[in-house]
């Protein structure tokens, strides 16, 4: 039986369910209801008793509601954290040093203030040791704004994961944090406990080949230079 598909989907992971979204509903008849809100907000909204089928977040949100789950929270992989700019971009920068003259010649640097990225963004800054220095330009802002404002002009740099920079027309990953420096962020799936068919063919086909080329797709374009 066809089905609604109520999928809680964090903005760092948007993009990608996006992609996969059309296909998935041309083969399976099954609609999908995409529920964006910031990783933070995922626990509570689950407790509320609000209606889900498939809930994608950082993993340790997800453990948080175990309780109304199906099975273990199920690892999806890592997002780099990434700056992204407007216009034309070289290849993305990769090292400390390079990342750090970056940061000190932006002028407004646009993070979600509440969100995953926002609080993986302060630990680079403390890795970097440039928490005082950039206080100034960094500016907090509600979930999904950083890129918005970016395309408008109002900042010069919206740092996200990079799966919200990378598909976006126009704008370019200028800095792709390395894995070593462990500022990536974390997300995994996990369904309802009374969920349907339908998403647990969605969590299969998210776990699966589809997903992992979506994902590399947009891994490529660390090295890919500007058209």
């Amino acid at each position: 039986m066809k089905s609604t598909i109520r999928y809680i989907t964090p903005v760092a992971l948007l993009d990608v369910i996006a992609r996969i979204a059309p296909e998935f509903e041309r083969s399976t008849g099954h609609q999908l209801e995409l529920l964006t809100m910031l990783n933070p907000e995922v626990p509570s909204f689950i407790r509320d008793g609000s209606l889900w089928s498939l809930a994608a977040s950082n993993p340790w949100h997800l453990e948080e509601v175990e309780a109304h789950a199906r099975g273990p929270v199920l690892s999806l992989g890592h997002s780099p954290l990434a700056f992204g700019s407007v216009g034309q971009v070289e290849t993305a920068i990769n090292d400390e040093a390079g990342i750090t003259e970056v940061l000190r010649r932006a002028g407004r640097i646009g993070v979600t203030g509440a969100g995953t990225s926002g609080g993986t963004f302060g630990k680079l800054l403390d890795t970097l040791d440039l928490a005082d220095e950039m206080r100034d330009c960094v500016i907090p802002l509600e979930g999904g704004e950083p890129m918005s404002q970016l395309i408008a002009g109002e900042i010069d740099l919206a740092v996200l994961p990079l799966t919200n920079i990378a598909p976006v027309k126009g704008v370019r990953p200028v800095v792709i944090c390395p894995w070593e420096m462990e500022v990536h962020i974390d997300l995994a799936l996990c369904l309802h406990r009374k969920t349907c068919s339908g998403a647990q063919a969605n969590a299969d086909r998210l776990k699966s080949t589809e997903r992992k080329r979506t994902l590399e797709a947009l891994e490529k374009k660390r090295s890919r230079r500007a058209d």
